[in-house]
């Protein structure tokens, strides 16, 4: 099964866990081209490619197929290489103006990476500390302007990157639960988070700081369950679990964190992600006290993880378009109630409805 085939290279790659010598020899040249495809869909190509420059390829329609994706897979780490700088040229800015900024979710997670290069990230995203409105200011010294988003960051274009700056770290008009969260981890910012600085090469960057273990233990989960709402879990947000555990689990106050899980309503998701590392991926992490979870969500949440999510075919705000998102969002009530658990579901439904006509009538 493909997905077996793309863990095995991760596995390899990023815990040492070798499994086998040949890993092309099990495949025909149409499953090796499909399983590098769902790699990418899971964002791990570049960790998959890692894996598969260390075989020999002897077949040459294999090797034209590996030589493909390592294009593609090339793309991706130059797009690190690009954000990376762009993140200096910020922390820079940001210095200049007298500001520090916290760096947040694929720019800090890569570097729990063998190369932090193969972590695939989009987005920039950061805080700073309350002092949102200055650094938007800051950044438009640099020529990039910042845009009104509707709800918990602001959004501005920086040589073609998406930049969030996020005045909350959770949405708080959606979800009472992460009302809970977010003052948590605001709190948290303010005691711990010049801790944990994010290191450039250039020694003049010292305004620049990561996310604490225990601010990590209560934001990777909680974007990982909102995503897993809204759309699935990506084989690359359970690897930055695990590797956040690894190295840091020794680190995270988790007698706060569990506590913080259940009363933001996901008592259950974060024990049913750990027994999928365990079941599914074959990672064992000692160090973290949550307890495994094994019954039928949890293959239920497995089976949305390796299943493609279904992609709405109309065209963008159209009727059919609309009616298509409708009925995904009814559909995936089951979710809502694993990650959700106190919350009103319809309350939720009018509340994002509510939202898109607000922000279709300010145009």
């Amino acid at each position: 099964m493909q997905i077996e085939w793309i863990i095995d290279r991760c596995n390899e790659v990023l815990f040492g866990y070798v499994k086998e010598q040949d890993p092309l020899s099990s495949l025909n040249i149409k499953e090796l081209n499909e399983n590098l495809t769902e790699a990418a869909r899971h964002g791990m190509l570049p960790v998959v490619m890692e894996s598969l420059s260390r075989a020999k390829i002897l077949d040459p329609e294999k090797k034209k197929i590996v030589l493909k994706k390592y294009g593609a897979s090339e793309k991706f780490i130059k797009k690190y290489w690009q954000r990376l700088d762009l993140m200096e040229q910020m922390a820079l800015q940001f210095k200049k103006a007298g500001l520090d900024v916290m760096f947040m979710k694929g720019a800090t997670i890569a570097r729990l990476y063998p190369e932090p290069q193969l972590r695939v990230f989009g987005d920039i995203d950061f805080y700073m500390f309350g002092e949102d409105e200055k650094s938007i200011l800051a950044l438009k010294e640099l020529g990039v302007e910042t845009k009104e988003y509707f709800n918990h960051h602001t959004q501005a274009n920086f040589d073609g990157v998406l930049l969030e700056n996020h005045y909350d770290f959770l949405d708080r008009d959606n979800h009472q639960g992460n009302l809970l969260l977010d003052d948590e981890l605001k709190r948290l910012a303010a005691e711990e988070g010049h801790h944990y600085p994010f290191m450039f090469e250039n020694p003049e960057v010292d305004n620049a700081y990561s996310m604490s273990p225990t601010m990590n233990a209560i934001f990777l989960m909680r974007h990982m369950a909102v995503h897993f709402f809204s759309e699935t879990v990506a084989l690359r947000m359970l690897y930055d679990w695990a590797l956040f555990q690894k190295k840091y689990a020794n680190e995270v106050d988790w007698k706060n964190v569990k506590e913080l899980y259940k009363k933001s309503g996901m008592p259950k998701f974060p024990g049913i992600i750990q027994g999928i590392l365990i079941s599914k991926l074959g990672l064992t992490i000692p160090e973290c006290p949550i307890e495994p979870i094994y019954d039928k969500e949890a293959e239920g949440i497995w089976k949305s993880i390796i299943e493609s999510p279904a992609s709405n075919p109309y065209k963008k705000n159209s009727i059919r378009f609309l009616l298509f998102e409708a009925r995904l969002f009814l559909d995936n009530r089951w979710k809502h109630r694993l990650v959700f658990e106190d919350e009103n579901y319809w309350g939720l439904f009018f509340s994002y409805t509510w939202q898109y006509i607000k922000k279709k009538i300010a145009g």
